[in-house]
């Protein structure tokens, strides 16, 4: 990332569109071109998200090691994001990624970031 990247303050926008949005909910459409980097946002509620096409992604935080990874459609997360987390997402495969993700409006479940749960055996 560079270093005005950091610098700015993240975005709560955690997708491309926002679908639909209540007191409870809040439900984004995530859409990257190969190549494309999503921006630079916060997770501040606890979220799932679900692959609608098969992905290879690198997960960008600052001061960590850049992570990779390749699921298939249908691939689920669960986070419980304690206090808040801040990353960007980039598309480092050769077909477009979509997803659907979901924030549970109101403080998370935990106090601190826990490992994300998924249907994959890991």
């Amino acid at each position: 990332m560079s270093s005005e990247r950091q610098m700015t303050e993240p975005s709560h926008k955690v997708g491309t569109k926002l679908l639909f949005e209540n007191d409870r909910v809040r439900v984004w459409e995530m859409h990257l071109r190969p190549g494309e980097l999503s921006t630079r946002h916060i997770h501040d509620a606890d979220y799932l998200f679900v692959y609608l096409t098969k992905s290879k992604l690198a997960l960008l935080r600052e001061s960590e090691p850049i992570e990779t990874s390749e699921e298939p459609a249908g691939f689920v997360q669960y986070t419980d994001v304690g206090p808040g987390i801040v990353h960007a997402v980039e598309n480092v495969g050769t077909d477009d990624h979509r997803e659907i993700l979901v924030e549970l409006k109101g403080p998370s479940r935990s106090a601190h970031p826990r490992q994300p749960e998924t249907n994959e055996p890991r």
